[in-house]
């Protein structure tokens, strides 16, 4: 293993890190502070097929320790080997070799949120969940938010779709009908759908960046969840400084399979196009023919903070934002909360009732 990627502070010769706050290179010990200049040049998009054909072949990579989890499959790059997984909180890990990268990274998005702001952003949420045990507000102080550069894998697709369906109009009429409690005829005004004949277009359009998580273990509707990122417009050139001082996860989800997910993607976002050009209120029989052109990918880092963390023996995972401060995850439930809340509202339905019958 070669020496790890560092840079060294002038005054003090101490590694510098990277600080969310001043974005600055900053010496943990003296302050020093050094400037980066952000980049928007120089990021490649890669064609698809190339990418998929250098996908088979790794290469020799080195510059961090990985830690591997044996319980959720995480590969974690970190300057030191850490004795927790960050993703699902087990301390079943141990030292793995590093592989090669076989697509070079393109870009990075940097940390903006420190860890004492995705700690407030995190008690917060906490704070919010009203139907989880009480006793979870309590944990929330002892557990560790950590910081990582995860992988992702954009790509970009000119699409063209012919569709092709039925429309529906919700149309209404009166009726009448026999009601055996009065014992005579009422009226009643019913909806129902009338179906035209099929209807048939076109639509073109340009995805950039559909954005894919490039970890098994932290599915893509994670950083859905929290706003995703902003990577057409403020991702930088790939620049290893930024890493300094966090860790860096491996891409453990091959290109193929990101490419499987995000083409299904933008099969669903080109048909409720589609769909949104349908004539009437509803449609059936719906079917589309997609062609795509121009496919091209890359990889790249964007910042999140992680905690995982184990109640009465069962994993839970929380996400923030490493530039919004947005928190997405999920947590236990008190069952005397919920049983309390569902007879809450059997009380007040019952009330609406006895009040509505009098």
């Amino acid at each position: 293993m070669s020496e790890l990627y560092s840079r060294r502070c002038r005054s003090c010769g101490a590694s510098f890190v990277y600080d969310p706050q001043s974005e600055t290179l900053k010496c943990p010990y003296c302050g020093s502070q050094e400037t980066l200049t952000p980049s928007y040049e120089g990021i490649q998009e890669i064609d698809l097929e190339e990418a998929l054909q250098a996908a088979q072949t790794p290469t020799s990579l080195t510059g961090y320790h990985v830690v591997y989890c044996q319980s959720c499959g995480a590969e974690i790059a970190c300057q030191e080997v850490r004795a927790a997984c960050g993703f699902c909180g087990s301390e079943n890990v141990s030292e793995k070799a590093l592989q090669a990268l076989p697509v070079k990274p393109q870009g990075v998005l940097p940390f903006r949120v420190s860890q004492e702001e995705a700690r407030a952003a995190f008690d917060r949420w906490v704070r919010s969940l009203w139907l989880a045990p009480s006793d979870l507000k309590d944990k929330r102080q002892i557990e560790k938010i950590r910081g990582f550069y995860l992988p992702i894998w954009t790509f970009d697709a000119q699409v063209w779709a012919h569709w092709r369906a039925e429309p529906g109009y919700y149309r209404t009429r009166t009726e009448r009908y026999f009601d055996p409690r009065s014992r005579s005829w009422q009226s009643r005004t019913v909806t129902y759908v009338e179906w035209g004949p099929p209807v048939s277009g076109h639509h073109q359009d340009f995805y950039d960046d559909v954005l894919v998580s490039g970890l098994v273990s932290l599915p893509t509707s994670y950083l859905d969840s929290v706003g995703g990122f902003a990577t057409p417009s403020d991702l930088q050139a790939y620049n290893p400084d930024y890493f300094l001082g966090w860790e860096v996860a491996l891409p453990d989800k091959p290109l193929p399979a990101a490419w499987k997910e995000a083409y299904q993607r933008i099969y669903e976002m080109t048909a409720e196009a589609c769909k949104r050009a349908l004539p009437g209120d509803t449609h059936r029989n719906f079917s589309m023919r997609l062609q795509l052109s121009g496919l091209t990918t890359k990889l790249a880092y964007v910042p999140l903070y992680v905690v995982a963390y184990r109640y009465k023996g069962k994993p839970y995972r929380v996400v923030i934002h490493g530039r919004s401060g947005a928190v997405h995850g999920e947590s236990p439930l008190s069952w005397v909360k919920v049983t309390l809340l569902v007879l809450a509202l059997l009380v007040g339905v019952g009330l609406l009732a006895w009040l509505s019958g009098r």
